[in-house]
């Protein structure tokens, strides 16, 4: 469970403004290589407005604004790997800051690098280096979590545990994939009802009974429920992902449309 208070019945119930969810355009990145210019447009008519990147499609970040713009879309998040964020954290810096972006997310980390409790313990003390210089530049960090992050070690200790001990809440937050904490067996809801200090991202991508990802509303996660808990505990951006699609731009319309029709008060 993440640190911090639950949320009452009665704050739950509390209205909020309107919202808008926002799109992680890897879920789009065949038709985003394919004709970027095309995939932007079909993204903004469907009615997004934020976008989240996972990389650049072969495209520089002042372009990469530039067509986000030309289709009323902005970017206030981006994926760097881990690799990236250690190794060329300047260049992440100047990437962020051409496409207005204020999120850099660690979207994850090798295997090789993640094998023990004290490999953890040694990505935490990067993050919270690479945490404190973005924070100093006016930037957020946050990491994204897959569903490994919730397997025990045999101390019974979970890396997502050690990712919120051994890391400065200031400097570290998380972007929380709802898919993967119920993939891990976990429950989204409650994590979003104790993680208000924590979560400032949410990847908003339903369960299948297949266990595959599938349009926001069509899976087995209770997802007016989860985006509800995500906007009273403050989460600051919702984007919707799909892992696969046979058609992803069509998919992405029916999970928008879902969510609009929840008329939901952030």
């Amino acid at each position: 469970m993440l640190a911090g208070s639950a949320l009452s019945p009665s704050i739950l119930a509390q209205p909020r403004p309107s919202w808008r969810p926002g799109l992680q355009l890897y879920t789009v990145r065949d038709a985003l290589d394919a004709d970027l210019e095309s995939a932007l447009r079909r993204v903004a008519d469907i009615g997004y407005r934020e976008v989240e990147l996972a990389g650049l499609p072969r495209v520089t970040a002042p372009a990469m604004r530039m067509s986000l713009q030309r289709y009323g879309l902005s970017a206030p998040s981006m994926h760097a790997s881990y690799d990236r964020l250690r190794g060329d954290f300047a260049g992440v810096v100047e990437e962020a800051r051409a496409l207005g972006a204020t999120y850099l997310v660690c979207p994850s980390v090798e295997a090789a690098e993640r094998s023990t409790a004290d490999d953890w313990r040694k990505v935490c003390r990067m993050l919270n280096g690479i945490g404190g210089a973005a924070r100093s530049r006016g930037l957020v960090l946050a990491y994204h979590n897959h569903d490994f992050e919730f397997a025990p070690f045999a101390d019974g200790t979970t890396p997502f545990r050690l990712l919120l001990t051994e890391t400065d809440p200031r400097d570290v937050k998380l972007e929380l994939d709802v898919y993967w904490v119920a993939k891990a067996g976990q429950g989204p809801v409650q994590y979003l009802k104790n993680g208000a200090d924590r979560i400032v991202l949410v990847h908003l991508k339903d369960l299948g009974a297949d266990g595959s990802t599938v349009e926001v509303g069509s899976g087995v996660l209770p997802m007016e429920q989860i985006v509800r808990t995500a906007l009273l505990a403050g989460v600051q951006h919702l984007f919707v992902e799909q892992d696969d699609s046979s058609d992803p731009l069509t998919s992405v319309a029916k999970s928008f449309q879902f969510l609009e029709r929840l008329q939901l008060q952030r």
